[in-house]
């Protein structure tokens, strides 16, 4: 049986993507080796479209890990077998929330009933934590619908793209301190930081490396720790 994950958020620009990718290519590599698919059913398939550039760039057929381009009907009918056939399973889905629906009925709600853990992330910047709160709520609401289910819907929120003598990551900070007491939101501790090795990262090289003397893999691999610790 798969862990499926799912990076969401409606906010655009938020990083789900990339985090995804970054999470997929470590996961399904040394030191952990787990068998994993992305399952894209954006239809921006942005992930589709990073794994045929890394491969023509890395000239190579072979990837860590599967990419499997769906719609989601295609996905409802395919669930079972992957979760048969993968040990990780990450959907990337569109955020996009339609206000005049019914929680039950929107898209979004549909895949979420397949995902184990949900991870939120926050950046700082104007109206992005609104758009965010907005869609964190919404998720509180197919969390419930879950909650009777063998596989309840696990949240977490994380601070991505992260600047350490920001202003408004400063805010953002006092913001998800308030968010924790008023909306009961879990947060990972360790941020992403904002390093231009993750917005530049592929589907084929794992940033994983907990004793490297790069910044960047530092974060990322302690961030990635305590992501498996949650999941």
């Amino acid at each position: 049986m798969a862990k499926i994950l799912m990076f969401g958020n409606q906010k655009g620009g938020v990083g789900k993507t990339q985090v995804s990718i970054m999470t997929a290519t470590a996961l399904s590599q040394v030191p952990f080796n787990l068998k994993t698919c992305v399952v894209d059913i954006d239809n921006q398939k942005s992930v589709v479209r990073a794994r045929s550039f890394d491969l023509r760039a890395y000239q190579t057929e072979s990837a860590p890990f599967e990419v499997r381009a769906y719609t989601l009907p295609e996905l409802q009918k395919n669930i079972a077998s992957l979760d048969k056939d993968f040990q990780l399973i990450i959907i990337d889905a569109a955020g996009k929330l339609d206000t005049t629906q019914a929680v039950e009925i929107q898209e979004i709600s549909k895949a979420l009933m397949y995902v184990d853990s949900l991870f939120i992330p926050f950046v700082a910047g104007n109206y992005n934590l609104e758009s965010t709160l907005d869609y964190f709520r919404f998720i509180k609401t197919v969390q419930l619908q879950r909650a009777l289910q063998p596989r309840p819907l696990n949240v977490f929120g994380f601070v991505n793209m992260h600047r350490a003598r920001s202003r408004a990551n400063t805010f953002l900070s006092e913001d998800l301190d308030t968010l924790r007491a008023s909306e009961n939101l879990l947060t990972m501790t360790a941020p992403l930081n904002d390093y231009a090795a993750f917005r530049e990262a592929d589907s084929i090289t794992s940033l994983f490396d907990p004793l490297s003397n790069d910044s960047a893999k530092q974060n990322f691999s302690v961030w990635l720790n305590e992501l498996l610790t949650l999941i």
